[in-house]
């Protein structure tokens, strides 16, 4: 097999990978819109639709930092860290 050929597989392989979306706007990712996963819900969504560095009153204090969504920063008491 030549190399052409293994970078043609390679590209044909990689068109059919699904994008990932913004939960909120849909908005397709890419290298200047990068998307962060809800800790809670577990679905993508972008910096402008996410509250980076969230702490709740049931976490303890070694626990990590958190990046949740607008619904669950409601239903789950989410505040900033100052």
């Amino acid at each position: 097999m030549d190399i052409n050929d293994k970078k043609k597989a390679i590209s044909e392989k990689l068109k059919n990978i699904p994008r990932s979306k913004c939960g909120t706007c849909k908005k397709i990712i890419s290298h200047n819109k990068p998307m962060v996963r809800c800790f809670e819900c577990k679905i993508k969504y972008c910096f402008d639709h996410i509250y980076c560095n969230q702490i709740n009153d049931k976490m303890k204090e070694n626990d990590m930092l958190r990046d949740i969504c607008d619904k669950c920063k409601e239903k789950y008491g989410y505040r900033r860290l100052n």
